[in-house]
């Protein structure tokens, strides 16, 4: 890294210390470009692109205002298109910083939000409006490959406002004195006040606070999800401090956390998510709860006569009515210290879900032998003499309701939990079973934002300009993943298949709800779905435990988390897909039932509605003429065909302007041209002459020799001896077939 982007500020935080925050992402690079923002631009007031170069100042702060600011365009053209225009008559000084700002906000973006390659699409342009040639530096382009929170949509929509914003900033910020100006960057917590009095977006301040010292403030740019994780934590706060200062107290509890676990602490990850995320009960709100069946079939015969449910809760001790949650967790981490945290978070949970949140009228229902029994809760719980708690049900008979007969997201939800589970989202339903009426309103209901839309169009035009294929054909691709459900994506190698099935998984949902397996000869059904794997047994000996494999695993996921889970299947064709699938060949047709699984008899398995599944095969490795017909119904198929659209045009629409005194798409067409129609299935894709060492004749003859010739002796042979192969397909035969070689190419560029 340039040397004078080296923040002055401790940028590698020590995990042995307990007096700064551990950074709770793997953002270095972001964390290091982002202070140097600080102390190379806010204060000594040069540029970060060109060193030495006086352009964070007031003078070119005041040309930007009035050229950005000031000079609105409000026509539908495109973002660049209307910032060309207000920055036309602006001097290089001006069109630099903004340049600069614009990487600022795109940096710590994840790629969820903006690709690496479109993060640098955004800033790029406005260097080439320069008189000047001025790259954007290596170091900022490292950056760009990491990620620190997910901009959303407002990455996109509101970067105008943030730019707009940031300008604002910067004017206030070079009407302070220089002193004042050090005094405020050397402490975080002046910088904090100054930053916020800016009144600028959340996030704008909240990735200055971020950037700025990371050692004080968290990466979280929403201040409602800071208030949210402060709640739920502000036990471990002082009774003095607590609720005083959001930032402060947010410092403390992450410091405390770290103290306490000795990792760095991640609030948007398992356990401590699900703390905050959980929602208040508002008063009078009717809900319904779902309480796992007892052992035995005696027992749940006892709850029925009774009219009870109970949970064991023995090593807890005795419960009051005064118990609430916060005492519920000190009893918890008491008893149960011998287990982890997720397993303690759990049981907080659990227990004050029964205690506390079930409240008189709340629907109830548990599930045993596929019959669901429901009921109303009485009052309040209790604690018995056998360490467990209870609570007195009006059950709605003594005969329970076959599950066939309910509807299949109901049956889903209603098998999926293993603990107390809140299923108020089948309320409705469940009170329709036992006639009775709900008396919650739209009013009353927690409203929650929208999921992004993957067909929303500017986000598609983002994945357009990504991955260099066609917005229209995306845009079909993405609609026939979400309807099936179940695509193959197929064709020679070399067509991008792979690539294209994750960033596609990526564009419909999180990165950690996508799940990728590569499939192979001895791939089996134990490896897939589940079954049994050594394990230690104590005393040296080894046992079998049943282990759960990659789909059941993401069914697990996808059952308690409404977002979309994908999972991609790589080389599918080359497992025997009868073996490994087993049961799921019925799931994959019906969603709306279940089945029992060969080593899960006793359970009921189905496949969530938010499960999807992205297949590749390479008809070169094995033909899907192969596959049989039960497949071919359960998947929709899409070709990707180097001679046909939209992959024929991918070489030329990556090399963009340069396309034209490039030979690589030439050549490439030549090639396949020379393959005979007969071996369709086996021509060559464009991702070979895609690699950073194929913009050289040296590179291209190396993939040639290397890569491309041994895969056509291999497919050929039998048929063409290898000195026939060399000889139709060498890189020389090719170059004079398509008529142009590298060097010809570049010398024809040069002399242009």
């Amino acid at each position: 890294m340039r040397p004078d982007l080296i923040a002055k500020g401790p940028l590698v935080i020590d995990p042995s210390t307990d007096q700064v925050l551990i950074p709770a992402r793997n953002d270095t690079t972001i964390r290091a470009v982002g202070r140097s923002y600080i102390d190379v631009g806010f204060d000594r007031g040069e540029s970060l692109f060109v060193p030495g170069r006086p352009v964070w100042n007031d003078k070119t702060v005041r040309e930007l205002y009035y050229h950005y600011n000031l000079q609105t365009d409000d026509s539908n053209d495109r973002f660049h298109e209307k910032l060309e225009r207000q920055l036309a008559s602006a001097s290089d000084d001006a069109k630099l910083l903004m340049a600069e700002l614009m990487a600022l906000q795109a940096m710590p973006l994840t790629r969820n939000s903006l690709k690496p390659s479109s993060k640098a699409d955004r800033v790029e342009p406005v260097l080439r409006w320069m008189d000047e040639n001025v790259a954007l530096p290596e170091e900022i382009k490292e950056a760009f490959l990491e990620g620190t929170w997910n901009g959303g949509t407002g990455a996109h929509t509101m970067l105008w406002k943030w730019l707009f914003d940031a300008v604002e900033l910067l004017r206030a910020w070079f009407r302070l004195l220089p002193p004042e100006r050090s005094h405020i960057i050397a402490d975080p917590w002046e910088w904090r006040d100054w930053i916020r009095g800016t009144g600028g977006m959340p996030s704008l301040t909240e990735a200055l606070l971020y950037l700025g010292f990371p050692e004080h403030f968290l990466p979280i740019i929403n201040v409602e999800h800071k208030r949210k994780i402060r709640g739920a934590f502000s036990h471990l706060l002082p009774e003095q401090i607590a609720g005083v200062d959001l930032d402060r107290d947010l410092f403390e509890i992450t410091l405390r956390l770290q103290r306490q676990y000795g990792d760095r602490i991640d609030f948007y990850r398992p356990p401590f998510r699900d703390e905050w995320q959980t929602t208040v009960r508002p008063s009078g709100e009717r809900r319904a709860w779902y309480v796992p069946p007892p052992h035995d079939d005696a027992e749940l015969e006892y709850w029925i006569d009774q009219g009870i449910i109970t949970i064991s809760a023995g090593r807890l001790g005795p419960l009051t009515s005064a118990t609430d949650r916060t005492t519920i967790r000190s009893m918890v981490e008491s008893a149960y210290g011998h287990l982890d945290y997720a397993d303690r978070a759990a049981l907080t949970m659990e227990f004050h879900s029964f205690w506390s949140l079930m409240q008189r009228d709340d629907l109830v229902a548990t599930v045993q032998d596929d019959q669901l029994w429901i009921g109303v809760l009485k009052h309040g719980a209790a604690y018995g003499p056998g360490g467990e708690l209870s609570r007195n049900v009006d059950w709605y008979s003594k005969q329970p309701i076959a599950l066939t007969g309910l509807s299949q997201s109901l049956r889903i939800e209603l098998q999926r939990s293993v603990a107390v589970a809140d299923i108020s989202v089948k309320l409705t339903e469940l009170s329709q079973i036992l006639g009775v009426e709900t008396d919650t309103s739209e009013e009353d209901q927690e409203e929650s934002p929208p999921p992004l839309d993957p067909l929303n169009p500017a986000l598609l035009q983002g994945l357009s300009e990504r991955l260099h294929l066609d917005e229209a054909w995306l845009r079909e691709l993405v609609s026939l993943v979400q309807d099936r459900k179940q695509v193959v994506l197929y064709g020679p190698p070399g067509t991008g298949k792979t690539y294209l099935a994750q960033e596609l998984a990526e564009h419909l949902t999180d990165r950690d709800a996508v799940t990728l397996v590569q499939f192979h000869p001895s791939y089996a059904y134990e490896d897939f779905i589940e079954g049994f794997r050594p394990a230690p047994a104590g005393e040296g000996s080894v046992g079998f435990v049943l282990t759960a494999g990659p789909l059941r695993d993401l069914v697990r996921k996808a059952r308690n988390d409404s977002r979309p889970h994908v999972l991609i299947i790589d080389e599918m064709n080359r497992a025997h897909l009868a073996k490994v699938f087993g049961e799921l060949y019925f799931l994959l047709e019906y969603r709306n039932r279940s089945v029992r699984l060969q080593y899960s008899p006793e359970e009921s398995f189905s496949l969530p509605e938010n499960v999807y599944i992205i297949a590749t095969m390479n008809t070169a490795d094995r033909s899907i003429a192969l596959l049989d017909a039960a497949i071919r119904r359960r998947f929709a198929f899409e070709e990707m065909h180097p001679e046909e659209a939209p992959v024929r045009d991918l070489l030329s629409n990556w090399l963009g302007q340069n396309a034209s005194g490039d030979p690589r798409p030439a050549l490439l067409r030549a090639l396949n041209e020379a393959i005979p129609e007969s071996d369709h299935d086996f021509k060559i894709g464009p991702s070979y002459l895609m690699r950073a060492d194929a913009g050289s004749d040296e590179g291209i003859a190396r993939i040639w020799r290397h890569d491309l010739l041994p895969l056509l002796e291999e497919h050929f042979h039998g048929r063409m001896s290898r000195s026939e192969v060399h000889e139709t397909f060498g890189l020389g035969a090719i170059r004079l077939a398509a008529g142009t070689s590298l060097r010809a190419a570049t010398e024809e560029q040069t002399s242009t």
